[in-house]
């Protein structure tokens, strides 16, 4: 049963240039840090390659002026292979849980966010996810100590911008994040 898109009064516009990406689109170009033929600047590469916890770096920069607008929430077959493998051998049916997000502070977007999570993953304490609404997932995840994070994956963006994506593990189980930075984050 697929959740609702959930949006608030208070919430941006839904134009095409806050569209939250998909992360398996085919235009992105994921590769590791040393990877890359044209680097991050340094200004980008405090943002990409932070291992700690986003949403504490984005509450900090607002000074608190900080929320999450979902923008949609859905369960939805994954049809790209290649995105379906870095969670292990999966059939083409299994189900994952999407979630998109604008991250915005001081009234600012500054970062579209997308979430998968396959079913198999939302079983004890993770289920807790799927009633997060307008609360940061990074919030949740970062509360619990025996959090892994895989490296992080990097891909170029439209107005010099950057992506960045890993893959989490929480009681053992895989969840993919996307975060794709908008320019207004370095302002």
């Amino acid at each position: 049963m697929p959740l609702q898109s959930k949006a608030n009064s208070n919430s941006l516009p839904k134009n095409s240039s806050l569209a939250v990406p998909d992360i398996s689109d085919l235009n992105f170009d994921w590769h590791s840090e040393g990877e890359h033929r044209s680097p991050p600047s340094a200004a980008w590469r405090r943002w990409l390659f932070d291992s700690g916890s986003l949403t504490k770096l984005l509450i900090q920069k607002s000074g608190g002026d900080f929320r999450v607008e979902v923008r949609d929430e859905e369960w939805l077959l994954h049809p790209m292979p290649a995105v379906r493998s870095c969670f292990g051998p999966l059939a083409a049916s299994h189900r994952f849980w999407s979630r998109k997000v604008v991250l915005v502070g001081n009234n600012t977007p500054w970062v579209l966010a997308h979430t998968l999570i396959p079913e198999f993953s939302l079983t004890g304490p993770l289920k807790r996810v799927l009633e997060l609404n307008e609360k940061p997932l990074g919030e949740y995840l970062f509360s619990h100590p025996n959090l892994i994070r895989s490296g992080i994956d990097i891909t170029p963006m439209e107005d010099n911008s950057w992506g960045r994506r890993s893959l989490f593990y929480l009681f053992e189980k895989p969840i993919m994040v996307a975060e794709f930075f908008l320019p207004a984050i370095l302002d």
